[in-house]
């Protein structure tokens, strides 16, 4: 009979979700995923002096904000120890360990090789006498990662291991460990790492690792899985893709050897993607928060889902799309300075030109904005450049906006006339 399929992902707690490791955790969950099996997290919290509970709660928050969440309780080492103690005494029983120095040591079998079957790297062998006779249990009674490792895996009836290729060399030690035991062992998969542009593998200097960073830049759950799959996999020329997506097309025998790039402008092109695939309603609540911070409410505008729908494309995540936004809602306090000095500087006719016609309308409508705008090009006898660029600064402080229509739509009458004035008499004081 087949075995049902058990993968997990086992971080330690002496830090932040690293953005590696929610590849490692999507792979798994995907995997367990497509072949009906199970996902499990495992907290390894042995190293007492580093680990902390702010750091449990921190990658388990992070975990259900992408949507990996394990199909059980995860369990944590810590509250295992007994179990390790306990299994380290009988290897020492059976003669299989040995003490040494209050600590215990496995005797490791010099004799031959170990052949390690990777599902990625292919079959890879390691000579057993290069292995020394490993730590098992310290002479705290504190287990070492490769015992409690393999203990908790056979424990949990985990059937594949799929982790960062940075494990491989620990796999030899492992299978010694099973095979002293006498468990069956599992099969391995083992991931290329992460790195970033410089190829050395991803720290802060590249990009941001801690997976909430892009939670709190305002980047959406599902692209930051979607660039993550694209990390070291590849069964698709498609570029956008859902996590159900990637479980239907999923197959280890996909993932490449070559450690992969974290590019923050394909994070970028990719979330810009997800965002325009949201309905309006849906970009306004995801915006909120980032309103809220930036002092302002889409309640307060007269035309909100025309906004957001024309501004989703102006910035990489909904924190800039909420700084393009602002100036659309409340006032802004400064001008662009280049943009000011470039464009405003000699645009007095065209902002009079403008104020003037908008004055005597009694319907604030776009099709009314392109009459006025046609009729400015032909009047002032200026190109659409020199007509919208000073315009815009004027109306946003900014030389970058929707089509100068909507722009002047998007902002409501008197705030427009008011805008107009502020430029006018600045133009004039200079």
């Amino acid at each position: 009979m087949t075995k049902k399929i058990v993968t997990r992902f086992a971080p330690s707690p002496t830090g932040y979700l690293h953005i590696g490791g929610v590849r490692t955790a999507l792979f798994n969950f995907v995997f367990s995923r497509k072949n009906n099996g199970t996902f499990l997290v495992r907290i390894e919290d042995t190293d007492k002096e580093r680990s902390e509970e702010q750091y449990i709660t921190a990658i388990m928050d992070g975990l259900d904000w992408v949507g990996l969440n394990p199909d059980h309780e995860p369990i944590k080492q810590s509250d295992r120890f007994d179990v390790y103690k306990e299994e380290a005494f009988r290897l020492v029983e059976e003669g299989k360990a040995y003490k040494d120095d209050g600590a215990i040591r496995l005797k490791v079998n010099k004799e031959g090789s170990i052949l390690v079957k990777d599902l990625v790297y292919g079959d890879i062998e390691f000579l057993n006498k290069e292995l020394d006779d490993l730590v098992i249990l310290r002479s705290d009674n504190s287990p070492t990662y490769h015992f409690c490792n393999v203990i908790d895996d056979n424990y949990q009836q985990v059937t594949h291991i799929i982790r960062g290729e940075d494990h491989l060399p620990n796999t030899p030690k492992q299978i010694q460990i099973i095979s002293a035991l006498g468990y069956d062992g599992f099969e391995y998969a083992h991931l290329p790492l992460v790195l970033g542009e410089d190829k050395k593998r991803l720290s802060k200097r590249h990009a941001a690792t801690d997976l909430m960073s892009y939670k709190e830049e305002g980047y959406l759950p599902e692209a930051v899985l979607n660039m993550l799959a694209k990390l070291g996999w590849s069964n698709t020329e498609k570029d956008i893709f859902t996590t159900d997506d990637l479980i239907k097309i999923f197959d280890v025998g996909d993932i490449q050897r070559s450690g992969a790039v974290f590019d923050k402008e394909r994070l970028n092109f990719i979330n810009q993607n997800h965002m325009a695939m949201k309905t309006d309603d849906e970009l306004m609540d995801l915006l909120k928060i980032f309103n809220e911070k930036n002092g302002f409410s889409l309640s307060d505008h007269h035309d909100p889902e025309r906004l957001v729908r024309l501004c989703v494309g102006s910035g990489n995540n909904f924190s800039e799309i909420s700084n393009f936004i602002k100036p659309f809602v409340i006032d802004f306090d400064e001008y662009d300075k280049a943009d000011f000095d470039k464009h405003l500087l000699e645009s007095e006719s065209v902002l009079n030109y403008f104020k003037e016609s908008i004055h005597s309308i009694s319907d604030w409508d776009e099709a009314i904005f392109e009459e006025i705008i046609n009729s400015a090009m032909k009047d002032l006898s200026l190109p659409m450049p020199k007509i919208g660029l000073p315009l815009r600064v004027a109306l946003l402080g900014r030389a970058k906006s929707p089509p100068l229509s909507s722009t002047i739509y998007l902002i409501e009458k008197n705030k427009t006339i008011e805008r107009l004035d502020k430029a006018l008499k600045l133009i004039s004081e200079h």
